[in-house]
């Protein structure tokens, strides 16, 4: 919490009203918004390697790249009919400018208008400089580093049968020598004290006899490291030493997340950082280019994802609003083109 600004922390902001769990998961509310869109559309297992923004000439800057490939899902062949096999769409002539090309990690090259970069902030820490080319600007840039992530993991454990008693709803764990500490943070082999309790499951009906773990920080990172075979065997000696039961059996399976070391996300939720502000947020929300010039194309490169979101940062519903944030963005400057040329 040291690391938290309290300042900033003050303009996030709690969507009152009652939590609800999603039965079927949150994959759900992913189908949910999927639905109207051709399934060719969305490409899954597709990982990008870089955004070419900005291309004066329509085409990369690198040699090795390739655009319309065989795999290009943008403009799709059109099936039976009048002229079937012939591409169609708004396929434009090979001369034609794009301002924006997509390279995958297969090689394959997507133009596009606009791109809508969702990544988490703990991609672009890592990896901006190499994911946008040309590079981002030095404002961006600082934005990145000044706000923070952090890395939240749950750990579930399931036993055939339950230790617990039927009125109970959680085991917490309180450490003696907890008081006189003054540290943030605990040695590596001592990540387990990061752990401040398990969660029973309910339903038993729905979920099993399961209890859910919370842990997060440096701590969180160093339990990603271990197997399920380590963790699962300090959790239950902590279950043992906590309640006095030394015949709790090992879980018969366990379940946990790897936030951190996921290369695609490198961390849970962001924060702002000390140092760091709202301003941040929105510095890391605008739309490249910056330049209001007529000669680049505008609203190449948008940014959405919960790291973009002033008063919601570090939720889904964030993400979710930061998303339509940037399809109004781009509905309204298409609005704006219509009006003008009417």
């Amino acid at each position: 919490m040291d690391e938290v600004s309290l300042s900033a922390f003050g303009e996030w902001t709690e969507i009152p009203g009652a939590h609800h769990i999603i039965p079927s998961g949150f994959v759900r509310v992913v189908e949910l918004l999927a639905e109207g869109i051709p399934a060719h559309v969305i490409q899954l297992g597709k990982p990008v390697r870089c955004v070419h923004w900005d291309q004066a000439s329509g085409r990369p800057r690198g040699p090795e790249i390739e655009p319309w490939g065989e795999g290009d899902h943008n403009h799709n062949a059109r099936e039976g009919g009048q002229g079937g096999g012939e591409p169609h769409g708004d396929r434009r002539d090979e001369d034609e400018q794009w301002p924006v090309l997509v390279e995958c990690e297969d090689c394959e090259v997507i133009p596009a208008d606009h791109v809508i970069v969702t990544v988490s902030l703990g991609v672009l820490k890592r990896q901006h400089a190499s994911f946008f080319q040309p590079g981002l600007p030095a404002e961006k840039v600082a934005a990145i580093h000044r706000l923070g992530i952090g890395t939240t993991d749950k750990i579930f454990l399931e036993f055939e049968e339950p230790f617990w008693g039927p009125e109970c709803n959680s085991l917490q764990f309180v450490w003696e020598d907890e008081a006189e500490s003054r540290a943030l943070t605990y040695p590596p082999e001592l990540w387990y004290r990061k752990i401040c309790g398990f969660d029973v499951l309910y339903p038993p009906e729905r979920y099993g006899h399961v209890l859910s773990g919370w842990i997060c920080g440096e701590e969180a990172l160093v339990m990603e490291k271990c197997d399920d075979e380590a963790v699962a065997e300090i959790c239950t000696e902590m279950l043992r030493q906590f309640t006095g039961n030394p015949n709790i059996p090992k879980p018969r399976r366990i379940l946990r997340s790897a936030w951190g070391s996921n290369p695609y996300f490198r961390g849970s939720y962001s924060y702002t950082r000390v140092g760091s502000s709202g301003a941040d947020v929105e510095k890391l929300a605008k739309p490249l280019p910056y330049t209001e010039s007529s000669k680049m194309a505008p609203m190449q490169v948008l940014f959405s994802g919960e790291a973009t979101h002033r008063k919601y940062y570090s939720t889904t519903h964030g993400a979710l609003l930061s998303g339509q944030r940037e399809a109004a963005r781009l509905i309204e400057m298409y609005r704006d083109l219509f009006q003008q040329g009417t």
